[in-house]
Parts: structure tokens; sequence; C-alpha cells
């Protein structure tokens, strides 16, 4: 019997990530352009480019929820918890 088609997420266009990639002795900022959905947060955007494109980013992360801390960073110039930062902040 056949199986439907798996349903990928609904992509509503591409945004593109400036992720800094180095240490603090050096290193360099690389773009990475990822498909974005409705209700994606920054943290989302970073695991799918973590999964499909560099598998060898390292993020931190904990909670998910907004209560640890562990994922902020800088975003647009400003510090945020990238967990509860929505695209389209």
């Amino acid at each position: 019997m056949d199986q439907p088609p798996e349903r990928k997420p609904e992509s509503h266009g591409e945004a593109t990530f400036r992720v800094w990639r180095g240490d603090r002795s050096g290193g360099r900022f690389v773009d990475y352009a990822t498909a974005v959905s409705p209700g994606m947060v920054v943290l989302d955007a970073i695991h799918q480019i973590q999964a499909e494109q560099a598998n060898d980013l390292a993020v931190r992360w904990n909670c998910k929820a907004g209560k640890c801390g562990s994922c902020s960073a800088e975003v647009n110039g400003s510090p945020r918890l990238m967990c509860m930062t929505r695209l389209n902040e």
C-alpha cells in the first residue's frame, strides 16, 4: 500500500543568518540562507542550519522556554534569547 508523501513544514520564504564562526583568537562571519516558516524563532532556524548546512556549528541552549538564558546571543544588534525571538521581530 502506498504511503502519502512526507509533509514538510510550510515554508514562507528564506532568511539569511550571519553567524560568527571561530573563537576569541579569531574567526569570521559566515552567511547561511535557510527556509523559514510562520512561528519560527531564531533558535529553530539555527538548529535547521546546523542540521542541513553546518553540522559542526555549536550552539548553546537548554530549556527552549526563556528561563535559563543559555541561548543568549546578539540578534540584529541587540542581546536576545534565541528561543524567544521570533523571526518577524
